[in-house]
């Protein structure tokens, strides 16, 4: 930490590269700046920090369990906190995928992996009263009926996944005949009668996303469409399917599924979200009138079976979640990554990591990858016995501190707070980022920070005053 750069490429010469003269006296100034603020450098030590070699995975769906067995291939113990009755999530309602997986064999391998393994302890029926810690030693409360367990572990893997959106468009809940995508899926392959019978089905795509109250993409409900008209048309080719839709979005290599379904006869008619479907019960069966940009005039579909592609929605525990691991969602309700391409698997907090639907609406191998991913990331933690906190951090005057909490507030990593039994604030510095926030909000100038103190900042204003 015994160094100051004078950076003059990029806030200088690239930046006034058409004022030469202005852009020379800038650069002296930076350069006197930088010698003045060097001469009070101090040489910092960065703190070491013992990891505890554990993870703790929040939810046991697909991408929990993914990320626990890959943790397990890696020689790292885990623990999967689950607050439904058994592992699986939204993978154990399904019966198979668009490639022709059989889901349900597949989740009975890993399931059973995950009980055959040592190093995966699972709690079912449980939820998460607290978490308490940083990076490499976290303590967390779990409440499983009457009983709280508590355990360490060094990370933590958020994927809590997501819900199927509940809707009552299009007479959904109101009429046997309209059904779900998943609940269609579930009665073909249980080789239920009505679909048997169905001589005519329609689908409608969008239903509760893309909307002013959820303006994002399921992103998986047009495969979802694709692979129930391929197995309706599997079923009987003469059965007449039709999907209403605004875009048709079947991902990479799943357009030769789309292409499939046309050349079946899989009929398709656009529709604009001004101009949404209106579905009404007709006897025994249902009528749509959808209007035909094609054709241009509004067309009527007779359907035997009326089936939904419902949206995604964020779990509803994940603000909850967010509060206790100090990490954000975004507008939607779904986790936000530190960054977007540089760091998609991780959080601005150190140590956290999530994968899965509780990042965004996924497709099964997607979860897969960024569940793989995410213990990748995690391992960069995992596999050491030490962590080096950041060495330029702030410290309290305790002789300034009034205690009163606003460096508390503003921290946004939860790097300081006021301990009663010192009477000031005092700083974690393993959490603590240096970034200032504490410093700048201080109004008793109690708080400083470690390489940009008070005595190196003045000198670099008083050579720019020169």
């Amino acid at each position: 930490y015994l160094f100051e750069m004078a950076n003059i490429r990029d806030q200088d010469s690239w930046v006034h590269m058409n004022e030469p003269d202005a852009a020379t006296e800038k650069a002296k100034d930076l350069v006197r700046m930088a010698i003045a603020k060097a001469q009070y450098l101090k040489p910092l030590k960065p703190g070491q920090l013992s990891v505890n070699h554990a993870a703790l995975i929040i939810g046991g769906g697909l991408a929990g369990i993914t990320a626990a067995l890959a943790l397990a291939d890696q020689g790292f113990a885990s623990h999967i906190v689950e607050k439904e009755g058994q592992l699986g999530g939204n993978y154990r309602k399904l019966h198979y995928t668009l490639e022709g997986l059989d889901t349900r064999e597949h989740l009975t391998r890993l399931l059973d992996r995950v009980r055959k393994s040592e190093l995966i302890t699972a709690y079912t029926g449980a939820e998460i009263v607290k978490i308490e810690g940083f990076i490499g030693n976290y303590k967390t409360t779990i409440r499983m009926k009457s009983d709280e367990r508590q355990f360490e572990h060094g990370v933590v893997i958020v994927a809590t996944g997501a819900y199927e959106l509940k809707t009552e468009e299009y007479l959904c809940g109101r009429n046997a005949g309209v059904v779900t995508q998943r609940d269609l899926e579930e009665m073909i392959a249980g080789e239920d009668e009505r679909v048997k019978r169905a001589g005519s089905v329609v689908m409608i795509q969008c239903v509760g996303s893309r909307s002013p109250e959820r303006p994002y993409c399921s992103r998986y409900c047009c495969s979802e469409a694709m692979k129930n008209a391929l197995k309706l048309k599997e079923m009987d080719p003469g059965r007449d399917v039709t999907i209403l839709y605004r875009d048709i979005r079947t991902f990479g290599l799943k357009e030769d599924f789309y292409k499939k379904a046309r050349e079946l006869n899989v009929k398709f008619i656009r529709y604009d979200e001004d101009r949404k479907p209106e579905v009404r019960a007709d006897g025994t069966g249902l009528v749509l009138e959808v209007f035909d940009p094609i054709l241009n005039e509004a067309v009527e579909l007779k359907a035997d079976l009326l089936a939904l592609s419902v949206g995604t929605m964020p779990n509803p525990g994940n603000e909850e979640i967010g509060k206790m691991l100090k990490v954000p969602t975004n507008q939607d309700g779904f986790f936000l990554e530190a960054h977007v391409k540089l760091r998609p698997v991780d959080f601005a907090t150190d140590g956290v990591f999530m994968c899965g639907m509780a990042h965004a609406p996924k497709l099964s191998e997607e979860a897969i990858t960024q569940a793989n991913a995410a213990v990748s990331r995690a391992c960069t933690i995992l596999t050491k016995d030490f962590i080096e906190a950041e060495g330029k951090t702030a410290y309290v005057n305790k002789s300034r501190c009034a205690a009163c909490g606003l460096c508390e507030v503003n921290c946004p990593f939860r790097a300081i707070a006021v301990d009663l039994n010192e009477g000031c604030a005092v700083v974690n510095t393993v959490l603590c980022k240096g970034c200032g926030v504490c410093t700048a909000s201080c109004r008793m100038n109690a708080v400083d920070l470690n390489g940009f103190n008070n005595e190196e900042v003045m000198a670099q204003i008083a050579a720019f005053a020169m």
